[in-house]
């Protein structure tokens, strides 16, 4: 994944750090004093510190011995160092680090250095800034005394709180916090940022993060990759761009499988989007009865009036559908469908038999709830859109919620050999031979009925032009994302609709691509 950012785990970074200090020879204390320098360089480009009073939580571990550096690297830039010190032995090199600390205090009035006892240490000094290296990647489960009541104190403070790592009861792994978690104005995060960060609660607690480095080999950090992050600039490299001599069928051709008499906005949004992303042709197969209504609100889109349940839903012979979708580059299935036995019939077949990358979203995924082992039957690379409650469905487990989303989503892709768009906050797109890839952040505005038809038709226009599926699946999470935003740029974070969106997916390419 050249230019990809790799994401770790808490388990994956310490063993990239393990083999730093066994493998190439780099002492821990080295390690530590980078990352405690460049913490403090981070800090003081984003704070002005000179002569501003800054209190240190200094945890027993080496998260600690990081805080420790930076409380006195700050001291050297002209801060007014507290470093409030938890009780305990700690580590080898955080145990020297305090040694020198407490030394570098005995010969200036900027350094303090004061074992904690009581919050009231804390409470009775004033603080511009708190760093909080109390517990860094080590934390898992509810916040242990004394770290509780200090990381409760730091999160009542006017002052802005930097986190080291990770902020301390969030779990660098899966983004779940503990109760009393502080939030931070800034995380600064030592070789890579950890999943954590990036989940869940992740990015409300940690606030901007800023990865450094600190000595340790990037090809550690590479080959232990949790899951990789797409920057915004990589998606706009990958986007597909058109030959001067293109024309609608070269441009890719997508067929469309949605649609029912109830549910036509499905249709339009999914069809609309997959032109919008680039897609020249794109043919709708729709039940007789949503014919008109998919024509008048799409013009462009060809659709084909299909037979159709009495309740409105598909129920065209397989084989008609099959012939056209031999000539097409990308097939839709699912946007708006329901869930009549005949159609679900029909999506099962289809997946089964058709060769082009196929997209199943919506009800198309209702298909296979509780038999997934269907999902492997077929010779088509293939794309998954669920949110959290189709997952459910699929999986025949109203209590599934995973912890780890990132584990979830790579462990049901490799399951079902397929492409699998876990939505949330960010979306996780699992791949069935690595570590996922991350979606964009989150964008509020995105919280209205029919962006996941939008999306899935998206990827369908890109999957047509010739991208791979996690490629496809992950620059359509980015159009998506980026269209909201220039929404969201004129009119703020709500009121924006799905067909907004679609409108405008050519500005948002545009605007990934400069």
């Amino acid at each position: 994944m050249t230019d990809a950012l790799p994401l770790v785990s808490a388990d994956a970074m310490r063993a990239a750090d393990r083999a730093a200090i066994d493998d190439w020879s780099v002492p821990g204390r080295l390690l530590m004093e980078t990352a405690g320098r460049e913490a403090a360089r981070t800090i003081a480009e984003r704070f002005d510190v000179a002569g501003r009073h800054v209190t240190v939580l200094v945890g027993t571990g080496n998260n600690g011995g990081d805080g420790l550096v930076v409380a006195r690297v700050l001291a050297d830039r002209g801060a007014i160092v507290r470093a409030l010190i938890l009780p305990g032995d700690g580590t080898p090199d955080r145990a020297a680090n305090l040694a020198l600390l407490d030394r570098l205090g005995a010969g200036t009035d900027r350094i303090e250095t004061v074992r904690y006892e009581t919050i009231g240490q804390a409470s009775n000094a004033p603080a511009d800034l708190v760093v909080d290296a109390l517990l860094g990647i080590g934390a898992s489960g509810p916040l242990r005394e004394p770290a509780a009541t200090l990381c409760a104190w730091a999160d009542r403070q006017p002052a802005p709180v930097v986190a080291l790592d990770v902020p301390s009861g969030l779990d660098a792994t899966t983004g779940r916090a503990a109760d009393g978690t502080p939030t931070a104005a800034l995380t600064v995060t030592f070789g890579a940022a950890k999943t954590g960060l990036r989940l869940h609660d992740g990015p409300r607690l940690a606030g901007d993060v800023v990865a450094v480095e600190i000595g340790i080999p990037e090809g550690e950090l590479r080959e232990r990759a949790t899951a990789w992050e797409v920057p915004r600039a990589l998606a706009g490299r990958w986007l597909p761009t058109r030959a001067a001599d293109a024309h609608k069928y070269s441009a890719g051709r997508v067929l469309a499988v949605v649609g029912s008499r109830r549910f036509t906005g499905a249709a339009v949004l999914s069809t609309a989007a997959a032109y919008r992303a680039g897609a020249g042709a794109v043919v709708a197969v729709v039940p007789a009865s949503a014919r008109d209504a998919v024509d008048h609100a799409a013009a462009e889109v060809m659709t084909e009036a299909a037979p159709e349940t009495p309740t409105g839903g598909l129920a065209v012979d397989v084989e008609s559908v099959l012939e056209r979708a031999a000539s097409a580059d990308a097939v839709l299935v699912g946007c708006g469908l329901g869930r009549e036995p005949e159609t679900l019939a029909l999506v099962r077949d289809l997946v089964a038999r058709v060769e082009a990358p196929l997209v199943l979203d919506a009800d198309g995924l209702a298909a296979f709830a509780g038999a997934t082992d269907g999902l492997r039957q077929r010779t088509a690379l293939l794309v998954l859109t669920p949110h959290l409650g189709e997952l459910r469905r699929l999986l025949d487990d109203d209590a599934f919620e995973p912890d780890d989303r990132v584990f979830a989503a790579q462990t049901l892709a490799a399951q079902w050999d397929a492409t699998l768009v876990f939505k949330g906050m960010p979306s996780v797109v699992g791949r069935a031979d690595g570590p996922p890839l991350l979606g964009p952040p989150g964008v509020p505005a995105l919280a209205t009925a029919g962006t996941g038809d939008t999306l899935a038709g998206t990827i369908a226009g890109l999957l047509a032009q010739g991208l791979a599926p996690d490629a496809a699946a992950v620059c359509g999470l980015w159009l998506g994302a980026q269209a909201a935003l220039l929404w969201a740029a004129e009119h703020g974070a709500a009121g924006l609709i799905a067909s907004d969106l679609v409108a405008r997916l050519p500005a948002a390419a545009h605007a990934l691509r400069s």
